[in-house]
């Protein structure tokens, strides 16, 4: 048997649904010609009798009806193909997953994410909360596409980008005798029942330096590895913490007193990729939305929070 040729396969194809070979050629977007040529070189190679001429019309033969079954069984997968290839490009279809410290994923990230998923109707999200540090050991050993930490790690199979840079704000329980106070420094808080982040967390080392330097003691009875525990720790009136200003800044809308820290203590929001694994246009797109949505939180901060 003579080699079948795609385009061959094609053309039966067409005169089998439209019934003449001038409706197949409207179909393929040819000549009549090229679809009769076409037709009888198939013909030729399947080494079978397919169409029986019976005035402008080709009466297919059960030869004929026999192979169609087969060629629309391929068909069907080239066509199921090519939707997948279009949702893909238009996000419809695809999974993104996705692992972050818990300082945005109380509130905010819950929020990116949902909308997110509104925009692309059939993506599939999968999110983790870990520490800062399991965020960089899942990015690391490819578990994940997309890693939010507040850590920068330097690690060959992690490739690290800046998200946001921002800065630690002063937590206040409503009427705290500081409440009025525009910015808060370290000599302010001579005395008071702080919340602490954990040891888990390498900001915690940053806050007590600043308060050592200052000479300034604190009553340390009460710590927590998550900021927006510390935040409703606060806000019952348990104390005052300093914490990441995306946590703060939402708790704020509950009642919570938010104020600036000086010195400056930096806190960065960071993106993890694996190193070995290209991005997708879905990551890019949901990582455009999420810088987007921290300028606007940022802006509606009042300017506590700055990116």
């Amino acid at each position: 048997m003579a080699r079948i040729s795609f385009r061959q396969v094609e053309a039966f194809r067409a005169v089998m649904i439209a019934g003449t070979t001038t409706g197949a050629a409207e179909i393929l977007y040819v000549s009549q010609p090229a679809v009769s040529r076409l037709l009888s070189d198939f013909e030729q190679s399947v080494g079978v009798q397919l169409f029986e001429r019976q005035k402008k019309r080709l009466v297919p033969t059960p030869e004929a009806m026999i192979l169609f079954e087969e060629v629309e069984k391929s068909f069907v997968g080239i066509e199921k193909l090519a939707r997948t290839a279009e949702e893909l490009k238009v996000f419809h279809r695809g999974t993104l997953r996705i692992v972050c410290m818990p300082a945005l994923a109380q509130d905010f990230l819950p929020q990116v994410v949902s909308e997110f998923m509104a925009r692309h109707d059939g993506v599939a999200v999968t999110l983790q909360v870990r520490s800062s540090q399991q965020v960089a050991d899942w990015i690391a050993n490819q578990h994940f596409d997309i890693g939010i930490s507040a850590i920068k790690v330097s690690d060959p199979a992690i490739e690290v980008r800046e998200l946001a840079s921002s800065a630690l704000l002063c937590a206040l329980p409503p009427g705290h005798r500081l409440a009025t106070k525009a910015v808060i420094v370290p000599a302010d808080l001579e005395g008071e029942q702080f919340v602490s982040l954990g040891t888990e967390q390498s900001v915690r080392y940053q806050v007590d330096e600043v308060f050592e330097k200052a000479g300034v003691q604190r009553k340390l009875l009460f710590d927590t590895q998550v900021s927006h525990v510390a935040c409703a720790y606060v806000l019952a009136g348990g104390g005052v913490s300093l914490v990441d200003p995306a946590t703060a800044i939402n708790y704020a809308a509950r009642g919570l007193v938010v104020k600036p820290f000086e010195p400056m203590i930096p806190f960065n929001y960071n993106i993890l990729y694996p190193v070995t694994r290209s991005q997708s246009q879905l990551g890019k797109e949901f990582i455009a939305l999420l810088r987007q949505r921290l300028q606007q939180l940022a802006a509606a901060s009042g300017g506590l929070m700055v990116v």
